[in-house]
């Protein structure tokens, strides 16, 4: 009975370690990397996509923009923001995200990791900022879709 129990332990183990290593099928190495230290920023294009990041009155905290890569076929999002706030940025497609959480500082420029989206995928870009306490130092927006 005990020979049962650990052939059933090490079977649980061995799934568990085999999934881990595996990772998701739709992974793609860009995937969560910083398009400046990849040099996929190189090749940047603006999508035209941007969204205002606005409070629950409607105020503008910053922006957030949707970036191309063409020699990489990966997006992201680029927020500009007060130099003292911090907040999240996100890029999805429709099967995958990718968010980076940025602080105060950098000039208030900040930008989020890549998810790789070659020509026809669609992906847009969200945004979080809080710049103070209190629910009017606090927005989000979220981009149009950009279809590469």
């Amino acid at each position: 009975m005990k020979l049962h129990v650990a052939a059933a332990a090490v079977s649980v183990t061995a799934i568990s370690t085999l999934l881990l290593t595996a990772g998701p099928a739709s992974a793609h190495p860009y995937d969560g990397k910083d398009p400046y230290r990849s040099g996929c920023a190189a090749s940047k294009v603006y999508t035209g996509k941007k969204a205002s990041l606005k409070n629950e009155v409607g105020d503008s905290l910053g922006t957030i923009r949707l970036y191309y890569s063409r020699r990489c076929g990966t997006n992201w999002g680029e927020a500009r923001v007060s130099k003292h706030a911090t907040g999240q940025i996100t890029v999805s497609t429709s099967s995958k995200s990718r968010s980076f959480t940025y602080r105060a500082g950098n000039g208030g420029h900040h930008w989020g990791n890549m998810v790789y989206a070659p020509s026809g995928v669609c992906a847009k870009a969200t945004g979080s900022v809080t710049n103070g306490i209190g629910r009017a130092n606090k927005g989000s927006g979220t981009t149009g879709k950009a279809c590469g």
